[in-house]
């Protein structure tokens, strides 16, 4: 606790800590906004499916370029830069929504673009501003502040779109930005230093370099890729779940899609904080091996999806919402259990050399490979429903648990 007070009392990691914060809400309330206005006017699960396509892009395209100017600029510029060009992005579209639908997937790629520089360069700020004792709980911290944001941002959204308005909405995430600009712009200077002849094409080399070397030491570790195709999957199925809410909410829940968020996203996420909090403990004091709890999350979750997918064809009322809470929140509590799983188990095998590889580049191949599975659900629920998905997912995940209890030694014997 004594670590936390002192990070608190360090002016300069709490103007940054603001800004993420803020961001982080901006970005969660708006993301959910958009997801809820586009199927609200298309009823296409095809057309949410794409608005991640949107944001994925960037990511793939820009990603590596913008991390490597990072590493050569004034970090406290790019920061206001990006924070104020983004807040300048959702205000007129606050006020341009109604000219045209699809003006919403230019808004998503465009805040996505800033987004690549902003989220490298809030990293790299970090051990400019904390010292080296303290950087694992500002990091701890950070973490934290990310998942509570996605939580409240996606869990209010549709609270604030129904007493506000969408426009005010999202105006209310242009202020969020706002005072971050202003947050940031109260840090010192960052600058790296200036940029030497061939450099920046380097640091591009480099970064497809690491992938390839972590690729090949992953290929070559049946211990390895196991653990990190499973995060890579739960990851893929997470993105797949995301784009559905509004069927979810709408043929499943038989509810308005801006309440999906406090019905869904609140109940997982607790359950997926509550994993988040309890598992390690099952490693430590328990002994518990990790196959076991991945295996035991595996049948959990597909129990949870299967009864999720046709109980509430019988329940409703006050019991549909006690139900659908408790199932959602073990939901959230299994996949807790894949995740921490695999990844304390991949930090313990991976050579402390090599795991920036592995883990640096891991959400740029987790975009990279959504895209497709995430456009093709979508066209997949066009045609068969929400609830023939929820089926197939809760098939593969009793699949996954059998299989992992008769060949998981081999692959994942933490």
């Amino acid at each position: 606790m004594k670590e936390y007070k002192f990070l608190v009392s360090n002016r300069n990691f709490v103007y940054l800590w603001t800004s993420q914060i803020l961001s982080q809400l901006a970005i969660n309330v708006m993301n959910f906004l958009l997801l809820t206005r586009l199927f609200s006017l298309t009823n296409s699960s095809i057309a949410t499916s794409f608005l991640w396509v949107a944001y994925s892009l960037p990511a793939i395209l820009i990603g590596p370029f913008a991390s490597a100017y990072v590493d050569m600029a004034d970090r406290k510029r790019l920061l206001m830069i990006t924070n104020f060009l983004q807040f300048l992005v959702i205000l007129v579209y606050a006020f341009t929504f109604n000219f045209r639908v699809f003006l919403l997937y230019g808004v998503a790629l465009a805040y996505s673009f800033l987004n690549q520089f902003y989220v490298p360069s809030e990293a790299a700020s970090l051990p400019s501003l904390v010292n080296k004792s303290g950087l694992p709980f500002a990091n701890g911290l950070f973490f934290l502040t990310q998942q509570f944001s996605l939580i409240v941002g996606f869990g209010f959204a549709g609270v604030l779109n129904q007493f506000f308005g969408f426009r005010n909405s999202l105006i209310l995430c242009s202020l969020f930005l706002f005072i971050a600009f202003v947050s940031v712009s109260y840090l010192p200077k960052m600058r790296v230093g200036k940029m030497k002849g061939g450099s920046f094409d380097k640091l591009i080399f480099d970064f497809f370099v690491r992938i390839k070397e972590g690729y090949d030491f992953i290929k070559a570790n049946n211990k390895v890729l196991f653990p990190f195709l499973l995060l890579l999957v739960m990851q893929i199925g997470l993105a797949i779940i995301v784009v559905n809410i509004p069927l979810v909410a709408s043929e499943i829940l038989s509810v308005h899609y801006d309440k999906a968020g406090v019905m869904i996203i609140v109940p997982a996420g607790v359950g997926a904080a509550l994993g988040a909090f309890l598992i390690p403990s099952l490693f430590k004091k328990k002994k518990v091996r990790k196959k076991k709890v991945v295996e035991i999350s595996f049948v959990l979750m597909g129990l949870s999806f299967l009864l999720f997918s046709f109980l509430f064809v019988w329940v409703a009322g006050f019991w549909k919402v006690v139900v659908s809470s408790l199932l959602l929140v073990v939901l959230g509590l299994s996949f807790s259990g894949i995740i921490v799983s695999a990844q304390t188990f991949l930090q313990e095998v991976v050579p402390g050399g090599l795991r920036g590889r592995i883990f640096g580049n891991f959400w740029f191949l987790v975009t990279a490979a959504s895209i497709f599975p995430v456009i093709f659900s979508g066209a997949f629920t066009e045609f068969l429903g929400v609830r023939f998905l929820l089926l197939i997912i809760a098939a593969s995940s009793f699949a996954a648990g059998v299989f992992l209890k008769e060949k998981g030694d081999d692959l994942i014997g933490g």
